[in-house]
């Protein structure tokens, strides 16, 4: 029972096979792509998570952090006096008695005075 064109009826091992491809297919094709890259990331940090744990390790022992002051109130760092200069307008501006205390600085010679 050839046919004339050419082409063989499909078998029965054939047939079981194309439909193991197709849900194949669909099963990985369900994952849009946003979600295939977070499961490929996902997979990704939990076989290198040791690795970057002991990394983190080894880089906190060469590197130091920074001294920080803690938040609040009570926790401010005591600034320093930082200008050392008055002009006319600081003089012409201030009330009668800072502008006494800023002669004498100026005449003293503890701060400069500028035009």
């Amino acid at each position: 029972m050839a046919r004339s064109n050419g082409t063989e009826p499909a078998t029965s091992v054939q047939q079981a096979e194309e439909p193991k491809k197709k849900r194949q297919i669909i099963i990985s094709g369900n994952l849009s792509n946003a979600e295939a890259r977070r499961e490929y990331q996902r997979r990704y940090y939990q076989m290198h998570k040791e690795k970057a744990k002991e990394y983190q390790r080894q880089y906190n022992l060469t590197h130091k952090k920074k001294a920080r002051i803690g938040r609040g109130k009570g926790s401010d760092a005591p600034r320093e006096v930082i200008r050392t200069t008055f002009n006319t307008n600081d003089l012409m501006h201030s009330p009668v008695e800072k502008t006494i205390r800023m002669l004498e600085k100026i005449i003293n010679g503890e701060r400069f005075f500028t035009m």
